[in-house]
């Protein structure tokens, strides 16, 4: 097995990762005693790249994996290579190498990492991705507002900046039926998540983000109740 593993290497074309032959060996021993199967029975290196080519893509993606452990930092060939084949395990993979590849300027391989990050978040974890962190755009963004994959904590003046939050309670005050625009006055709260904003009362999510309002904030629900809704009959409410 081990002596055919340079021939293995150029025939999957993994030689593109240009790593030793020992650390090749380190990378894909597991893998190759499972590709080659019994010990007692000799396998061609042929039938070895047909093994692998009919699962091609888990493959490459376990190997991706194994790469980005193996290493503190990658070459712009591995990291290439790491990017396009995760799918599920981008969840794992972003948080390592979000840095070496914004420091060495990969716009293009960190675009393709915030998709594949999303839709492994839809897939893997929950319906609804988190917000978008506004440090490194990746929809990752926690209730405590830390990001788990650039590591960043964000201020919760920052996330209002980021979310136009002046405009979006506008808005959502004026989506708001006067029942529940008039319960709402009664809260120092509101949520946030990717989706817009919503009631403090409401069922929770896990990616739900508490902001507390200002004053002025809480005027301006007042005043929008007012416009809105108020008849005689809430003249008790000042």
């Amino acid at each position: 097995m081990t002596e055919n593993i340079s021939e293995f290497v150029e025939l999957t074309g993994l030689s593109c990762l240009k790593l030793t032959r020992e650390q090749y060996l380190d990378l894909l021993h597991d893998l190759l005693t499972q590709l080659y199967g019994s010990p007692t029975t000799r396998t061609s290196v042929e039938t070895v790249i047909k093994r692998y080519n009919r699962h091609k893509d888990s493959i490459n993606e376990m190997i991706a994996n194994r790469l980005v452990f193996m290493f503190e930092e990658l070459a712009p060939e591995q990291l290439d290579f790491v990017v396009l084949n995760v799918r599920d395990s981008s969840l794992a993979v972003a948080p390592r190498i979000y840095h070496q590849l914004a420091r060495e300027g990969m716009r293009d391989l960190t675009e393709i990492l915030r998709i594949k990050w999303f839709n492994a978040w839809i897939s893997r974890k929950y319906r609804l991705p988190p917000l978008t962190c506004p440090i490194c755009g990746f929809n990752a963004l926690m209730p405590d507002l830390t990001c788990i994959v650039c590591g960043a904590a964000v201020s919760e003046s920052l996330l209002r900046k980021t979310v136009d939050f002046e405009k979006t309670l506008l808005r959502f005050l004026e989506e708001l039926q006067c029942d529940d625009l008039k319960n709402l006055l009664n809260y120092d709260t509101l949520l946030l998540n990717s989706e817009g904003l919503k009631h403090p009362a409401s069922a929770r999510t896990p990616v739900d983000i508490e902001i507390y309002l200002s004053a002025g904030e809480k005027k301006l629900m007042r005043e929008t109740y007012i416009k809105r809704c108020r008849s005689s009959r809430d003249e008790g409410i000042k």
